[in-house]
């Protein structure tokens, strides 16, 4: 029986701050890049007091690229998991979309998470702040939120918020 529910969180512009690079916000290569915003645990605390799963999804393309070591992945998953109760980061590593790959907006992520922990996308959120993440999340079926964050203000969707604490208004009107 599918009974859990569940967020699905983007990581970078999401969890963790975007690093400003070749004339754009991109991913963090290195743990010292890595900078959570303020937000993020209040967050991800009043979710699991409402029994939600926590999961990442996120697509690193440096992996394959080789601009980024997955020793540094490593850390920076250590940092994640110090601060934050997640159930499970899945990540893509794929450099490219691909019709049986994972990166975003392939739905892959999301449906192995569903079948190994058994959620109910009827009653799960995915959280992001790009296109790829509204797409992978509408391929899902799951129910998107954009997080409006200082590099993406051009963006609109019918769940925004503007920080991740307004989340609860969202959560709670369909608890």
């Amino acid at each position: 029986m599918y009974n859990n529910k569940a967020i699905f969180f983007d990581r970078d512009g999401v969890i963790n701050k975007l690093v400003l690079r070749d004339g754009g916000f991109f991913s963090p290569r290195t743990f010292n890049e890595f900078d959570f915003y303020d937000d993020i645990k209040t967050c991800v605390d009043f979710l699991i007091e409402n029994k939600y799963l926590i999961f990442i999804v996120s697509n690193q393309p440096d992996i394959s690229r080789k601009k980024m070591s997955i020793k540094e992945l490593n850390k920076i998953d250590i940092a994640i998991n110090k601060k934050l109760h997640i159930d499970e980061i899945y990540y893509s590593f794929d450099s490219k979309v691909s019709k049986n790959g994972s990166k975003k907006p392939s739905p892959r992520m999301l449906l192995d998470a569903k079948e190994k922990w058994k959620i109910d996308f009827s009653k799960s959120f995915f959280v992001g702040d790009s296109v790829a993440d509204r797409d992978c999340a509408n391929n899902a079926n799951v129910s998107f939120i954009l997080v409006s964050r200082s590099h993406n203000k051009e963006l609109n969707y019918p769940l925004k918020v503007n920080s991740l604490n307004d989340i609860k208004n969202i959560i709670i009107s369909k608890i």
